[in-house]
């Protein structure tokens, strides 16, 4: 369409938030979905991907990554294949154009279509949560599953209503989103639950999927209460040591601390403050004295085992792989998580052996309860972020906090 002819089209179409949807014919003769905003005109194709580009000569993005999994599938058994970071930013960019085509064929009545999208968008999340290579990636989206689900179920349902198969829709419609208020009155009509099927998702529709990874993210106490904010969520939590505890932790990512440390602060201090590499300050160092070492974690000979086993299972886990037994894959690659978890706990930097006794253990079991019993309070309030720290936050006889080095986290102490 020429400049002139666009001028003249809107000046034809004033803008009307009640009715700036229509369906209008391409050049082609295809239909094509016109949207009239204030300041000009948006485009969608109504099949295919919403901007009718196509990447890498495939429909979508999403379909693109399929055939990537499909052919690792079969080359390797899946051996290598996962989603990085720049790959799910790009499937979310996708999937957002999807969800706002979703929104306008909604407001069309468009109910197959409007199916087909909510599709798409729940298939590309479960993908996502499969395959991301990072666990922060995964859960993103996962947020969004609730709203786009129940907008699936109100489309299929609809379709069901236009086909005259009301008692299905209406089965259907419960199963899925829950009892109705108009289902309380006896038999409503079809136009009385079509309204009910709508006013069900109003809210759904309204919450536009966003990422917000390179936002700041606070972790500031006031008084008996700390104040978090995650990814745009936000949570009011009572104090408790373990939150102190993260909060430390948070404050140095990378950096070990000896569970004596983080007594030793919560103890004397009362709260996280800044300590150095090698702490200078004799009341510290008497609250940590009393762990004195009594021998290694592990000795020579379960260290020898425990790898001996190791590269039995990753023999196993190979072959399993190879052919596609995933049941023997997972159970193997089970036991490889839990060895490598004890190691772990057992050696330290560079390979030295970690030092235990029985004050040490104490401290290692009361400093893990608390953290544990921390992340869940704010999981529950905050999923992604419970997520996030259970993922990035090892606990044991050392402590640390470790962020995905492709979603760094920058957190804020102080308002």
């Amino acid at each position: 369409m020429q400049v002139v002819d666009l001028r003249s089209f809107l000046g034809s179409w004033p803008y009307d938030s009640e009715n700036n949807v229509r369906v209008a014919r391409g050049a082609d003769c295809r239909e094509i979905i016109l949207v009239r905003q204030p300041m000009g005109l948006e485009e969608y194709e109504i099949d295919g991907r919403p901007d009718g580009r196509r990447i890498h000569g495939m429909e979508s993005l999403f379909h693109f990554h399929r055939a990537r999994f499909d052919a690792t599938k079969q080359s390797n058994g899946l051996i290598g294949f996962d989603l990085s970071t720049k790959d799910c930013d790009e499937l979310f960019d996708e999937s957002v154009l999807y969800h706002d085509r979703l929104l306008v064929l909604f407001r069309l009545k468009k109910w197959t279509c409007v199916e087909r999208d909510a599709a798409h968008i729940l298939r590309l999340i479960e993908f996502i949560k499969q395959h991301a290579r990072c666990e922060e990636d995964r859960v993103q989206l996962d947020q969004w599953r609730p709203d786009i689900a129940r907008i699936d179920a109100v489309a299929r349902a609809m379709i069901l209503l236009e086909k005259g198969q009301y008692r299905d829709a209406l089965r259907f419609a419960c199963d899925v989103i829950g009892n109705f208020e108009i289902v309380a009155d006896d038999c409503p009509d079809n136009g009385t639950l079509a309204k009910a099927l709508v006013e069900s998702v109003r809210e759904s529709l309204a919450n536009r999927p966003t990422l917000r990874t390179d936002e700041e993210s606070l972790f500031v106490q006031h008084n008996d209460y700390w104040t978090i904010r995650y990814h745009g969520h936000a949570a009011f939590l009572k104090d408790s040591r373990g939150i102190h505890c993260l909060a430390l932790l948070l404050r140095y990512p990378g950096r070990e601390f000896h569970v004596s440390e983080l007594l030793a602060c919560l103890i004397l201090m009362g709260a996280p403050t800044p300590l150095p590499a090698v702490t200078a300050n004799r009341r510290l160092r008497d609250a940590a004295a009393g762990f004195s070492d009594a021998g290694p974690v592990l000795d020579a000979q379960a260290k020898a085992e425990y790898k001996r086993r190791l590269k039995d299972l990753r023999q196993e886990l190979e072959e399993a792989e190879r052919f596609n037994d995933f049941y023997r894959a997972a159970k193997a690659q089970h036991e490889v998580n839990a060895i490598s978890r004890s190691l772990a706990s057992a050696i330290g930097l560079a390979g030295r052996d970690r030092k235990t006794s029985s004050e040490a253990e104490r401290a290692r079991s009361a400093v893990t309860k608390r953290i544990k019993r921390a992340i869940r309070k704010i999981g529950e309030a905050i999923p992604s972020l419970g997520h996030h720290l259970s993922a990035r936050i090892k606990a044991g006889y050392f402590c640390c906090y470790n962020p995905h080095p492709d979603r760094p986290v920058v957190w804020k102490f102080q308002i």
